[in-house]
């Protein structure tokens, strides 16, 4: 088998913004404390928060509905042909129909061996690559990484463009904008059975790089041209908005390249996965909320994490008594000066005089806000904190995440500074590459 330059379709290619996936639709069976046949859609709902749903019609409902007992309806299944029972919740029982929502995070059918796995990408942003062909148009829009064994290659969709990416910013919106696959490396068949993780791990990675949640919803294996295997995940998902994050203005996409081949690697260590996806939840949280004193809470307690694992964990440059001992901003300044962070308020970042005058460390500025958000007093304080004072604090405390993460998965390549680039193409080498 070769991989060609075609650019990979998805299965899904003509749905539209916002419009549900059609997981199946035709004859199925639930089973409560009778055997319900039914002929209705299984549908995957695209946009936050992700369901799937089902609806139906009853076949000999009013025999059905005398027998049924109710009350087995918390107990419900439903069997579609080629896919494993799943545990579902029933709403609607009436005027012949059944509607409910299936509760398992995976659908799936048996695992079996195949010649690649295709999924699809939802909102992921639009990153140059490698040239690709679909009939006679030829766009950039391929990126190559390797985990291990398996090869991952993704493609943007043909039809990812400026008007669809208009649409999708004006509507807050959700569609497939990348399908890729996963190969062996020597392109011999392979097991599904570890694929579930993988595909967690890769949707990790890309929240992380685009600053909101990026949602594989499916997984499909193919072997000799057949498809052998099929998955279905509910996994968190933004609907599409801008945010001004660390690959931003990066144009050479060789950085995402190994940027997510590097992470995918990390994320197989269960105590880094766990890690990561609670920092991961915090700095997209402290990105897209509305909520400043939120926002600035989320941020002070991602470094708070990160610290700790590096500081007590994986370096052991405490005990982990001398690091509860010590207050936060003492224990982050640690931390950062470890990742060759520069922990000094950037000369640009826009805060007023008075808090310039006052502060000249960035740590000490977080925590300051923080404490004055969870420790509100009656007594003035110090200094008082404009709007704009609050935002790029914040700011501040979402940059020292990013580079903190880049530095523990030994990243090594350009980034944006988010007080500095702001034209695509201006980056920065990570701090920790310019040491020799």
């Amino acid at each position: 088998m070769n991989i060609t330059n075609e650019a990979i379709e998805s299965l899904y290619k003509d749905n539209m913004i916002n419009e549900d996936i059609i997981i199946y639709s035709g004859k199925f069976c639930i089973y409560t404390d009778q055997k319900i046949k039914c002929d209705g859609v299984i549908s995957y709902k695209i946009t936050e928060p992700v369901s799937i749903n089902f609806s139906a019609d009853v076949y000999q409902f009013d025999k059905v509905s005398e027998l049924v007992d109710y009350k087995t309806f918390d107990n419900a299944k439903l069997e579609i042909v080629g896919y494993k029972l799943m545990d579902i919740d029933i709403h609607t029982f009436k005027n012949g129909k059944i509607l409910g929502y299936i509760n398992d995070t995976i659908i799936k059918s048996k695992d079996s061996s195949v010649d690649f796995i295709q999924f699809d990408i939802v909102n992921m942003d639009k990153i140059p690559g490698k040239l690709v062909k679909y009939g006679e148009l030829v766009y950039a829009g391929r990126i190559e990484f390797n985990v291990n064994e398996y090869k991952i290659i993704i493609d943007k969709s043909y039809d990812y463009n400026k008007e669809i990416h208009s649409e999708l910013v004006s509507k807050n919106g959700s569609i497939i904008t990348h399908t890729a696959r996963i190969y062996k490396n020597n392109m011999e068949p392979f097991k599904t059975k570890n694929i579930d993780d993988l595909i967690h791990r890769i949707s990790t990675a890309l929240s992380f790089s685009c600053g909101r949640y990026i949602n594989i919803p499916n997984a499909f294996g193919f072997r000799e041209g057949k498809n052998t295997y099929r998955a279905w995940y509910k996994m968190m998902s933004t609907d599409y908005r801008f945010v001004f994050k660390w690959t931003t203005t990066i144009s050479n996409y060789h950085n995402f390249e190994k940027y997510m081949s590097l992470m995918c690697k990390k994320l197989e260590n269960s105590y880094y996965n766990s890690t990561i996806q609670n920092i991961v939840d915090w700095y997209i949280g402290a990105l897209n909320g509305i909520n400043m004193g939120n926002n600035i809470i989320s941020v002070q307690t991602a470094l708070e994490m990160l610290s700790y694992v590096v500081l007590v964990e994986d370096e052991s440059k405490l005990k982990q008594a001398e690091y509860d001992s010590r207050p936060a901003n003492q224990n982050i300044r640690h931390f950062l000066k470890g990742c060759h962070i520069n922990n000094e308020i950037p000369k640009n970042v826009h805060l007023s005089g008075e808090v310039m005058d006052f502060f000249e460390d960035g740590v000490d500025l977080l925590t300051y806000y923080r404490n004055s958000v969870v420790h509100p007093s009656k007594r003035k304080r110090n200094i008082h904190l404009e709007f704009e004072d609050m935002w790029n604090i914040i700011l501040l405390g979402i940059n020292y995440i990013e580079l903190s993460i880049l530095y523990i998965i030994n990243y090594r390549g350009e980034y944006t500074n988010r007080f500095k680039d702001y034209c695509f193409g201006d980056v920065e080498i990570v701090p920790w590459a310019k040491i020799k």
